[in-house]
């Protein structure tokens, strides 16, 4: 009878201890989880975001005479939407124009219009010969109408300066066309020195427009050795820098959404594994092509002067290789070789993509309705030379209708 009590009791005590047991495991898990999504959300950092914000700003801060923000900003002032859409513009003349030299005869109102510019031209390459650039960072989804206004005038000022160029290059004024191209450039490289990413994209798609239209001039103008140095000079540095550009945009992006995003909605993003660093994936594959036209347009430099040289193109690219350094010949999407291919006109030039196959230059990528995003097939070549077509929106409906 009493070894039987002592058996329920010392059962009865066990199950305590394996409950407190369960309590405490259960206790340690949850911890555990509560750390980790504090720390996925930066929630055990002990200074504020605020404070971090400010320190960014801080860090960034540069004299007003040597910030290019500051003319801007001045044109901002008088700045009219309306002025940029003249109502002669037809849409053709429009596509037109931004894309390709155009002479003034052809089309006298456009002209005449680019007349009534000039003074906008000006100034904007007045800022495009100061290097830096800080315009104020935005940490509040309530202040983001000033970085849409100056974004939204950048880019009608980028395609007022494009046909300004094209005109200038179709007319003789190459210098001129030159120097409209490469500010074109630099004020993508002044909204790419902020930490933002919308400002960062921006930024690449302003360098793209200005380097497609100095390939074009490269290969079809008629462009002496000086002309080669200015445009050299004015294609951006060819290395591989994503990883210092993009820690500064992931800390302000993380520090920005800390600020303006609710607790619930970052815990749930946690749970969900969504991080700002995914989002740059997708970036870094743009930069990526960026960095592929930028060792593209000095190869198509070292090209045209062994054309002007020899009265030919070479057979391969190894006919240039002592003209450019090494590593413009690397493909940065891949880590292989450019492809390069003679053909009736003169050559065709591009990278065989991410799949490091030759698909000759094909790129093709379709989009989804259901999920909203664009999916890439198996054919992602990244063409450098020639452009992929240049034909008008009328010849393109017209091609589609035969």
């Amino acid at each position: 009878m009493v070894e039987e009590k002592a058996k329920k009791k010392k059962s009865k005590s066990g199950q305590r201890m394996a409950k407190w047991i369960r309590y405490v495991a259960i206790a340690i898990l949850i911890v555990v989880i509560g750390c980790y999504f504090l720390l996925k959300t930066d929630l055990l950092d002990f200074e504020t975001v605020d404070e971090q914000l400010a320190a960014i700003e801080a860090a960034r801060a540069i004299p007003d005479a040597e910030n290019a923000a500051i003319i801007y900003y001045q044109l901002l002032e008088d700045y009219d939407e309306s002025v940029f859409s003249p109502g002669f513009l037809s849409s053709e003349v429009d596509y037109l124009s931004k894309r390709q030299p155009w002479l003034s005869k052809d089309y006298p109102e456009l002209a005449e219009w680019l007349k009534d510019q000039q003074d906008i031209i000006s100034t904007l390459l007045l800022a495009s010969k100061m290097e830096k650039c800080r315009f104020p960072l935005i940490i509040d989804v309530q202040q983001m109408t000033d970085q849409t206004e100056y974004l939204s005038a950048m880019r009608r000022w980028v395609f007022l300066l494009s046909r300004a160029a094209n005109n200038d290059i179709a007319e003789g004024r190459i210098d001129a066309g030159i120097q409209k191209c490469h500010c074109i450039i630099q004020m993508g490289n002044h909204l790419c020195q902020q930490p933002v990413l919308i400002n960062y994209m921006v930024g690449i798609a302003f360098e793209a427009l200005a380097l497609s239209r100095m390939k074009t001039f490269i290969l079809e103008g008629d462009v002496s050795e000086k002309h080669l140095k200015t445009i050299e000079a004015a294609i951006p540095q060819t290395k591989d820098n994503w990883a210092e550009v993009s820690s500064k945009i992931i800390e302000f992006e993380t520090l920005f959404d800390r600020k303006n995003v609710g607790l619930f909605d970052r815990l749930k993003f946690a749970w969900q594994d969504m991080r700002v660093e995914d989002i740059f994936d997708r970036t870094r594959e743009i930069y990526l092509r960026l960095l592929a036209d930028r060792r593209g347009s000095r190869i198509l430099i070292a090209l045209r002067r062994y054309r002007n040289k020899n009265g030919r193109w070479p057979e391969t690219l190894d006919g240039i290789k002592d003209l450019v350094p090494a590593e413009i010949l690397v493909d940065p999407i891949n880590g292989g070789s450019f492809v390069y291919k003679l053909t009736e006109d003169n050559y065709t030039l591009y990278s065989k993509g991410k799949n490091n196959i030759d698909e000759d230059g094909i790129r093709k990528i379709t989009f989804d309705p259901n999920s909203l995003e664009w999916l890439k097939t198996e054919e992602d070549d990244w063409l450098i030379w020639p452009p992929k077509s240049r034909k008008t929106k009328k010849e393109k409906a017209d091609a589609e209708q035969q």
